[in-house]
Order: C-alpha cells, then sequence, then structure tokens
C-alpha cells in the first residue's frame, strides 16, 4: 500500500502529541522514505517513527505509539543499531531461509512472539532472541532444523558472502527462481548474464564480438565460417561452438561481478545460461565466500515448448514463435550444460514447480552451508556466561 502521512499522522496524535508535533514527525518520516527506500515494512516503519519520537520527546511517547490496540506494548529486538518491533513476517523468512518449512516457520515465529508477549518481555537483545529461537526449534520441530539455524548464524556472523549461481538454458525459470531466492534469503544484489552480455555489446564494436548480438542457442550465426574450435573436438556442433564463443567474453565480466562481491562482502545471486562453474575462475571466490551452483533443467521437449510458448504470452516482447522455431538448438544447449554439470559435479535441479525448485535450491544452500560452518550448540549458549 502507499505512504500515507496523514494515517500516519492520526496514529501519533493517537500516542498523545499534538497535530502539529505529529505533521512535524510524518514530514520528517516522509523525507527520509523519499531519500532513502522505495518500499519499507510496516515493523520498520514504526521503528522508525518510534527512533523519532524517543529523540525528539520522550521513552513514554514512543512507547505509547508503540503499544498495539489494547495497550499491549510489543516486543523491540535490541542491538548496536539501535531498536526494532520483533516481526513475526521477518522472523519466520528468516526460518525459512535456513529452509525450514514456511509453515514451520511461521508456526515458531508466532510462538516466540507470543511467548515473548505473555511474559511482558518488552526489550530482548540479538544474542538472547537467538538462544530462544534455538530452543523453540529444538521443542517444537527438531534438532536438525536447530542446527540448520545454528550453522546460519555462524555463517552471519563470519561476514562471508552468500553467492547463489542459477545456471539452466532460456525457458528454465532461472530468473523466477533467481527473484524468488532473492527474497526469502534477503539478499538485495542480483545479476543477469543476460544484462552483463548486452553490457558488453554497448562497449565493443559488432564486428569485434559477432556472436554476442544473437541469443545464445543461435550465437552461431556470428562466427566467421572458417573458425575452428580444437579444444572441443572434431565433432563439435556450431550451436555449442557458437555458444562457447559468447560465453568466453562474457565470463570476463561475469568472473569481475563474483570477484567484487566477495571483496565487498556483498551477497549476490546470478542467473543466467553463461553460468557455467565448471568454465569458471571460482577458487579465489571459493576459499572467501560460500558459493553454491546449481543448473535448471527441464525434462522434457514437450514441458521446454510449453514453457516457452507461456513466456511468450507472459511477455509479448519476447515472441515464443522465434524460440519454438530453435527448440532443438535450446535443447542441445541443456544436453551440453548437462553433460558440464554431471562431470564438474554441479547439482542439477528438475525445476517442475517453482515453489518446490526454490525449497530445494534453499535445502542445498542451507547444506553448503552447514558443510562451511558446522552447528556449534556452545557459541549460541556462550553469552550466558
Amino acid at each position: 500500500m502507499p505512504f500515507l502521512r496523514g494515517v500516519l499522522v492520526q496514529s501519533i496524535v493517537t500516542a498523545g502529541l499534538s497535530f502539529q508535533d505529529a505533521y512535524q514527525v510524518a514530514q520528517q518520516i516522509r523525507k527520509q522514505l523519499e531519500a532513502d527506500t522505495e518500499e519499507i515494512g510496516t515493523g520498520e516503519l514504526k521503528g522508525r517513527v518510534a527512533g523519532i519520537l524517543r529523540e525528539r520527546f520522550d521513552e513514554t511517547t514512543a512507547d505509547a505509539y508503540m503499544a498495539g490496540p489494547d495497550g499491549t506494548r510489543p516486543t523491540s529486538v535490541v542491538s548496536s543499531g539501535g531498536r526494532r518491533p520483533l516481526s513475526t513476517t521477518l522472523l519466520a523468512r528468516s526460518l525459512e531461509a535456513c529452509a525450514i518449512p514456511r509453515e514451520k516457520a511461521l508456526d515458531v515465529a508466532r510462538r516466540i512472539q507470543e511467548s515473548l508477549l505473555r511474559d511482558n518481555v518488552f526489550e530482548v537483545d540479538k544474542p538472547t532472541l537467538s538462544r530462544i529461537i534455538y530452543q523453540n526449534l529444538q521443542e517444537h520441530l527438531n534438532q536438525q532444523y536447530a542446527d540448520r539455524y545454528l550453522s546460519w548464524r555462524h555463517f552471519k556472523e563470519s561476514g562471508e558472502p552468500l553467492i547463489v549461481m542459477v545456471g539452466g538454458i532460456t525457458g528454465t525459470g532461472k530468473s523466477t527462481v533467481a527473484n524468488e531466492l532473492g527474497y526469502r534469503l534477503n539478499v538485495v544484489r542480483t545479476q543477469s548474464t543476460d544484462m552483463l552480455r548486452e553490457i558488453v555489446r554497448c562497449y565493443l564494436a559488432a564486428d569485434e564480438v559477432p556472436t554476442l548480438a544473437y541469443s545464445s542457442f543461435e550465437a552461431w550465426k556470428g562466427l566467421p565460417s572458417e573458425q575452428e574450435f580444437p579444444e572441443l573436438g572434431p565433432d563439435v556442433s556450431p550451436v555449442i561452438a557458437g555458444f562457447n564463443s559468447q560465453f568466453n567474453i562474457v565470463r570476463v565480466g561475469l568472473e569481475a561481478t563474483l570477484a567484487r562481491a566477495v571483496k565487498e562482502g556483498h551477497d549476490l545471486i546470478v542467473d543466467g545460461i553463461h553460468v557455467l562453474p565448471t568454465n569458471l575462475e571460482l577458487e579465489a571466490v571459493k576459499r572467501n565466500a560460500v558459493v553454491v551452483p546449481v543448473v535448471l533443467v527441464v525434462a522434457t521437449r514437450e514441458i521446454l515448448a510449453s514453457r516457452l510458448t507461456d513466456r511468450g504470452h507472459e511477455q509479448p516482447g519476447r515472441a515464443s514463435s522465434r524460440y519454438l522455431d530453435h527448440l532443438e538448438e535450446i535443447w542441445e544447449l541443456q544436453s551440453y550444460l548437462v553433460d558440464l554439470a554431471d562431470k564438474g559435479d554441479v547439482e542439477m535441479i528438475f525445476n517442475w514447480e517453482i515453489e518446490e525448485t526454490v525449497t530445494e535450491t534453499l535445502d542445498r544452500i542451507t547444506r553448503r552451508i552447514c558443510e562451511k560452518f558446522p552447528p556449534d550448540e556452545s557459541r549460541i549458549l556462550a553469552h550466558d556466561e
């Protein structure tokens, strides 16, 4: 819903301020939102308003604003960055990132919030909240889920970035899966190799990189007829030769993007047909980040044709007939990618349904994090000492 200053003014007036004071606070919030964000959760918004009220007026006014309709004061999470209301939605999403099913994550989040309110706990620091979460996962779910939470917490404390790489041919749902993962994992930085290809095209002359003028499945049209690819063998098809020529150009930008994310410590999700983990230089990245590559696969030509048809309906600018005319070339590229993934031990996921695929990918990510950061109960209990 849109931000409505008048609604916020009324909420602040209800907390005991005059209309003029409430209007000034609402105006300050509006300027902040215009300057630094296009979207904000209700919990974060209330936290910002409470912070201004606390700074400009007093603690009592801030508490009155934060109180619910029945006068119950919500629990706030206190950290070095300030305080914010405990949100069951955000808490459930963070648990879902640990490959905990959505309904189970939401149930645990609600139990935690209800128990804190029942015990009149109005403030809780992050270490204490982490112990409460861990204990609730043990009690209401199982030790496996609790261990996943421990590993994720250890990973977050390490400062290492998470790099998720989603590969696959046209029509496998890479972008959709990448966007869903970004939401579930709270990763704001995403990159498509298609976009990298377009950027390179803008900076290099067409005769220098002729294969970039074409889609991956018809990049062979940009190859000189006399060009050979001995490294791929004498029987390589034009489709694979053209794709590899295109990949070798895009890989430079892709490897630089990955290196930059690691250097700055930013989580990143990258998707595209040019995501070939076996053909990228990833050793330095893997030493300093948690890297999770997956390749999405479509089971049959018929399913692929159906996906490409649906894509044309959803995105009129990408006519399905063009993709269907090149169905065999696209299918040939999938066979090539599957072969590379199989030889390089890159995990493949058959994308039947988006929700299942996202869940399975989250599970792979969590397993990798648990391998690199084994669960250690003593770390979370150390704050009690």
